[in-house]
């Protein structure tokens, strides 16, 4: 590739990518309702196999949608409100254990400075990234009619998408086993991984509630939804129901939420989800790390929980041409994807 070709790509690449951004509000419920379609694709599908009509199977996923958006919407809805109705003592309250701690580090000959302690232990800080985290939960619902009226249109067209796209222009036997490819494997991933984000949610919800948590249903949901953001978004999402076992329970208790939350994430996203996925990602752990940024860069907060299936698709799609098969290989794992 000489020079002038080089720059052509990247400004190419810039203007896109700064497209991209600013119509962010316009691709955002798309790309939500493709990643929506994508999981519920396999089940409709099975419903037609099973004798199911096609006006029904709709029908159905329809009305499961709608149920689990209704369920959604409304959880986040009350819980949030209720959140910041109480967020100044939820401050308060850790202000306090800010002031016992440096009263504690006193005591023992350990004379933090004020402002250091002030500093690591911000109470007004901590509150400010719970409620952004809902917020960006919020706003993820925020599109709930938008993303069902797309996803039920996809659906509609699920069937007839195969024969139109053998019928279009140059459409090889190759382009379209390398279309298949990438949906089967975009597809794979997001039924996984869905799937343990949902058990991540329900052992998260479950462990709050019997340990008398508040917003222990929020929390979880909270928890399944920054289970697709790869490597840091479990974690993430254990801040939240760390800090509100301290301010309900004390150290102790919070001590064993997050005793909790590392073996719930360690035993889902370490051990359970490797066994279950494979290598199916064929991503490299440095390359998830920088789409992670990229795409969250990009489209905010939902580009985060779409980095992976968006990476994958670029990845994939590289792999189809000779003069990006370089760039694709330089992306995977260095192993054959299972």
């Amino acid at each position: 590739m000489d020079f002038a070709r080089l720059l052509l790509v990247l400004g190419s690449f810039v203007v896109v990518v700064a497209g991209m951004r600013v119509a962010s509000p316009i691709l955002i419920p798309f790309l939500l309702a493709i990643f929506v379609a994508v999981v519920v694709t396999p089940p409709f599908f099975m419903l037609r196999k099973k004798g199911v009509p096609s006006v029904l199977a709709l029908g159905i996923m329809v009305l499961v949608l709608v149920l689990a958006a209704f369920f959604g919407v409304g959880l986040v809805t009350r819980s949030v409100g209720e959140f910041l109705e109480n967020s100044q003592h939820y401050e308060s309250k850790l202000e306090g254990y800010k002031q016992s701690l440096a009263t504690f580090l006193q005591q023992r000959g350990m004379d933090a400075p004020e402002q250091a302690v002030r500093d690591a232990l911000n109470p007004e800080v901590a509150m400010q990234f719970v409620s952004g985290l809902l917020g960006a939960l919020t706003g993820v619902l925020s599109n709930t009619f938008l993303i069902l009226l797309i996803v039920v249109f996809i659906l509609l067209e699920a069937a007839m998408l195969p024969g139109k796209v053998r019928g279009m222009p140059g459409m090889t036997e190759e382009s379209l086993k390398r279309m298949e490819e990438i949906l089967g494997k975009i597809r794979k991933y997001m039924a996984v991984k869905s799937l343990l984000s949902v058990m991540t949610g329900v052992l998260v919800a479950t462990m709050l509630a019997l340990l008398g948590v508040e917003f222990a249903m929020l929390l979880g949901l909270l928890a399944m939804v920054l289970n697709y953001v790869p490597n840091i978004g479990s974690f993430i999402a254990a801040v939240p129901g760390v800090l509100m076992a301290l301010v309900q329970f004390g150290p102790g208790r919070a001590g064993v939420v997050v005793a909790f939350y590392l073996l719930i994430n360690v035993g889902v996203g370490n051990v359970l989800e490797p066994r279950v996925m494979g290598r199916s990602m064929g991503l490299s752990p440095l390359v998830i790390l920088v789409s992670l940024v990229f795409w969250g860069w990009v489209l905010g907060p939902v580009g985060m929980l779409l980095s992976v299936p968006l990476t994958m698709t670029v990845r994939i799609a590289m792999e189809g041409s000779p003069g990006t098969r370089g760039l694709a290989t330089l992306m995977g794992t260095g192993e054959e994807p299972t």
